[in-house]
């Protein structure tokens, strides 16, 4: 029998209580009772680290820790919540922990810590000893990550800095799930929906462009009546709105010509919105390493690791974007390379190297997600550092 994860939340204080998020351990689905017990102790450790007030103040502030790893009850996000857990717990003795600790509780901040900390914890993982905002005195820069190979005492410096979707993407995305909300609401409010053994009135809808925010209410207002209108005539429609839109809705008792008119257009959904153009992501990874290079003392090897949450991965072959990084990397010698990765929830993919000189595109599997690296050396780097050491980076990133 399946159990409501949050059932045992009653109140607003509920939801903010480390108490009630331990008890909520033994009613996730798909966890072992191995997971359970580890997802307790790491609920202790980060109540610990993050203080008592924090869930409050991170619900208040709608930081991403909160949001992404305890307001949600999936099996995946509850092995995060470990994972964030055990990596912290592993660099309690790093200097500049309280920093990192500090920015996690910063609802501003914390998406970005918890890049640095998955940077850092790849560097740990492969023998380096890692620090975190560590002042850079000839500068007075202070780069995200200071990392030593012990076995050579070599010094190098990480930027880590986050793709972010661009402005376009996310303000056309929020319209697009906004559109597609009130479609499903207004079908599902039209006449004779609560009679559910019969079909329901049937609409298709085009975004053909951008849709301002002062215009996107007017539109939905027409979406809906354009929908309410035909459940209740029985009568086919299609039309323009606003210039924007166009639509075709079909009566509950015959979809055949808003089926047509999608086939038509090529339209497979109830709504379809136009490419994002993406034209711009390889630019702005670039545009990444010429600022942040700047982090970086010039007489130290620096390494740029870029987590992406745009489309690039999606928009551009891989070849395409190591040679433009690779270009881009050739001005800063001393750019020891640049990692770009990206981490999506899907199906079980083959883990897989594909090389282009030096330079790396790997796909790599885990229990939780699919990483993507595209992994660039910088061909024109021209500081001194041991190979063992230039091994430890490239493995820190590679390693299947």
């Amino acid at each position: 029998m399946h159990v409501d994860p949050f059932a045992i939340f009653k109140t607003h204080d509920d939801y903010v209580s480390w108490d009630r998020y331990e008890e909520q351990a033994e009613l996730i689905e798909g966890l072992m009772n191995e997971e359970k017990q580890s997802l307790k102790s790491g609920i202790r450790d980060l109540r610990g680290l993050l203080g008592e007030q924090f869930l409050r103040h991170a619900a208040e502030e709608g930081n991403p820790v909160f949001l992404w790893l305890f307001r949600n009850a999936a099996p995946h996000a509850k092995r995060s919540l470990i994972r964030l857990a055990d990596k912290l717990k592993s660099f309690e003795n790093a200097d500049g922990f309280r920093c990192l600790v500090r920015r996690l509780r910063d609802a501003r901040n914390s998406a970005e810590a918890l890049t640095v900390l998955s940077v850092a914890s790849k560097f740990r993982d492969v023998g380096f000893f890692a620090s975190f905002d560590r002042k850079v005195k000839e500068t007075g820069k202070v780069p995200d990550l200071l990392l030593i190979d012990p076995d050579t005492t070599e010094e190098i410096y990480v930027e880590v800095s986050r793709l972010m979707r661009g402005g376009e993407q996310e303000h056309n995305s929020y319209v697009y799930l906004t559109i597609v909300n009130h479609v499903l609401d207004a079908i599902w409010t039209s006449p004779g929906v609560e009679d559910i053994t019969k079909p329901r009135v049937q609409p298709h809808v085009q975004v053909l462009r951008s849709i301002s925010l002062k215009k996107l209410p007017k539109v939905i207002q027409e979406i809906r009546e354009r929908i309410y209108s035909t459940a209740v005539t029985n009568e086919y429609w299609e039309g323009p709105i606003e210039n924007v839109i166009e639509m075709a809705v079909s009566p509950a008792n015959d979809h055949s010509k808003a089926r047509a008119w999608a086939a038509e257009r090529g339209i497979t959904d109830l709504v379809q919105a136009p490419l994002i153009n993406l034209d711009q992501e390889l630019r702005k990874a670039k545009d990444k390493i010429y600022k942040k290079i700047e982090q970086v003392p010039p007489d130290k090897p620096g390494i740029i690791a870029i987590p992406t949450e745009s489309l690039l991965f999606l928009a551009f072959y891989p070849h395409d974007i190591i040679i433009e990084i690779a270009e881009a990397a050739r001005h800063h010698p001393n750019l020891l390379c640049v990692a770009l990765f990206h981490s999506i929830m899907e199906g079980p993919q083959e883990s897989s190297v594909s090389t282009l000189g030096d330079h790396v595109f790997v796909t790599n599997m885990n229990d939780l997600a699919t990483e993507r690296i595209a992994f660039v050396m910088n061909e024109d780097f021209n500081l001194p550092v041991a190979a063992s050491t230039v091994g430890k980076v490239r493995s820190a990133f590679l390693k299947l």
